[in-house]
């Protein structure tokens, strides 16, 4: 049977929700944008998280956040949108591009628990009232966990479109997984992926190239990742296969019309961790459109993505 469960993670409200004999459990914060910090799945905790309350509030690497409305970069934060221009704060030091919209931080409030013997599902809503100048348009996020016993967590995010006119939406997710104590003891299997070719400041050219190097389980060694991948289409999702000594993950995520048809790979400068993050649309889609979506009042954009701990 599941069980959830709360208690003080310094100024934050974390929940726990676990399975009372198999050991899965997942460990999370509504108010600060629903962040995962924790995954134990077979008894291994298989998220480089957010350790501490004071690196959740900080949250520079944006660990497991979610991603709205926009994932990724948006050059130099502007944008033009029914013939009028936006600009979003430059919050990458590096290159002076927005990054991630602003989701990862905003409070998210438990609307629906269900609690059953072999699953159990939490599902977090915040509505947006189109205060920022940068994007006027009201929206309710929602951001779904799902627990199946034995080893499996499942997550939903959507954005439904609150205001009266058509808005650009895209959304994402930045969880970081761990298997072994460095990125480079980590072996990596992607799909089939087009990788999205970019400029010096890392914003996409329109160029796309293939991308066989880790088609077949790979070592990643002394390989640096921070890139995009289109992923196919033609099913109804892709796989990408992580593994070290605490075990193998399947990761996968939904495609088709207006779910994540993007992946982005990042090895993280830190060296601990491997971040496999689902995407709607690429880098700066709200300039190149590439798998933006145009969302009419009151629809919804919603996509999935999951974890599978792999037993041999």
């Amino acid at each position: 049977m599941f069980e959830i469960s709360t208690d003080a993670f310094g100024r934050f409200k974390r929940y726990t929700l676990e399975h009372s004999i198999v050991p899965l459990k997942i460990q999370f914060v509504p108010e600060q944008g629903g962040t995962l910090l924790s995954l134990i799945m077979e008894g291994e905790e298989v998220l480089d998280g957010c350790q501490t309350p004071e690196e959740l509030d900080f949250n520079n690497w944006y660990k497991s956040g979610v991603l709205y409305p926009f994932p990724n970069r948006l050059k130099d934060g502007r944008f033009e949108w029914q013939g009028k221009t936006y600009e979003f704060p430059s919050n990458d030091a590096t290159h002076q591009h927005a990054l991630h919209g602003f989701g990862g931080q905003r409070p998210l409030e438990v609307m629906e628990v269900e609690v059953e013997d072999d699953h159990a599902r939490i599902r977090l809503e915040g509505k947006y009232s189109g205060d920022h100048v940068h994007y006027p348009w009201p929206f309710t996020f929602g951001l779904t966990y799902e627990l199946h016993a034995p080893n499996q967590l499942w997550v939903k995010l959507s954005l439904r479109n609150d205001s009266d006119v058509d808005i650009p939406a895209g959304l994402g997710w930045h969880p970081y997984f761990q298997l072994a104590e460095i990125t480079a003891a980590h072996t990596l299997r992607l799909p089939q992926v087009e990788m999205v070719g970019v400029d010096a400041r890392m914003i996409p050219t329109g160029k796309r190239y293939d991308y066989p190097g880790f088609l077949t389980p790979k070592l990643i060694g002394a390989t640096v990742l921070d890139n995009c991948f289109a992923v196919p289409t033609t099913s109804l999702e892709v796989s990408a296969h992580l593994s070290g000594p605490r075990g193998t993950i399947r990761y996968w995520q939904e495609t088709g019309k207006g779910k994540f048809n993007f992946l982005q790979v990042f090895t993280p400068p830190y060296g601990t961790s491997v971040a496999l993050e689902p995407m709607t649309c690429n880098v700066d889609a709200f300039n190149n459109g590439e798998g933006l979506v145009t969302l009419a009042p009151g629809a919804t954009l919603e996509a999935k993505a999951g974890v599978v701990y792999e037993v041999e």
